[in-house]
């Protein structure tokens, strides 16, 4: 079973000294197949969505993917979350000086994603 729709994202990025906000302009789709799960993004230009404003700065979500499989790990069973991320998010861009923060940063996401679904 597949399901697409149309998405707007506002993001708020001051927490990595982006002084305005991001937004992309997206087509998702759904998919899932036995127990795997797949969400997949990309931006495209729909009349339906917003148009650039001076608030945000439009960025690009190119194609991007979160793949959820549940598998079992030491008689449990938890959910093996996978993802790509693509995205430009315009200019002006992170500074060179944070690149590291932002990755780290991921990274800790993930292990609390990790955390919830291994509950």
């Amino acid at each position: 079973m597949c399901l697409s729709s149309s998405v707007y994202l506002l993001t708020d990025l001051s927490s990595c000294h982006l002084k305005q906000p991001r937004d992309f302009c997206c087509i998702s789709t759904q998919s899932q197949q036995d127990e795997l799960c797949v969400l997949a993004m990309q931006s495209v230009f729909e009349e339906s969505l917003p148009r650039p404003s001076v608030e945000a700065v439009r960025g690009e979500m190119l194609p991007s993917a979160w793949v959820l499989q549940p598998i079992t790990r030491h008689v449990r069973e938890v959910v093996r979350v996978i993802y790509l991320l693509q995205v430009d998010l315009g200019t002006p861009s992170l500074p060179q000086r944070l690149l590291g923060s932002v990755a780290r940063r991921q990274a800790s996401v993930l292990a609390e994603l990790d955390s919830l679904f291994s509950l």
